[in-house]
């Protein structure tokens, strides 16, 4: 794949190519999320164009409230799944 070059003005900004621009199906005012990967490297994603578009208007899923973090929620979905089995003999 080619390498492109943006150039930052003084205020921060960048012009993405056109060529980048049409690859990620991205239009005036589509978001992109930039982060980095697990080798420490800059990305960049669109968050409003792509193939998952057919999804808009599907609500989210709602969090548990009762669940504070995704640790907790880890810890109630294994005790969950570590108890119905004993539960089952128990019932035998």
């Amino acid at each position: 794949m080619p390498a492109y070059i943006a150039t930052l003005t003084s205020k921060g900004q960048m012009t993405l190519p056109a060529e980048v621009r049409r690859a990620l199906n991205l239009e005036a005012g589509d978001e992109i999320e930039i982060y980095t990967d697990h080798l420490g490297e800059f990305r960049l994603r669109p968050l409003t164009s792509g193939p998952l578009d057919f999804l808009q208007g599907v609500p989210p899923k709602k969090p548990r409230a009762d669940l504070a973090t995704d640790d907790e929620g880890i810890a109630v979905a294994v005790a969950s799944r570590n108890t119905r089995p004993l539960a089952r003999k128990a019932a035998e």
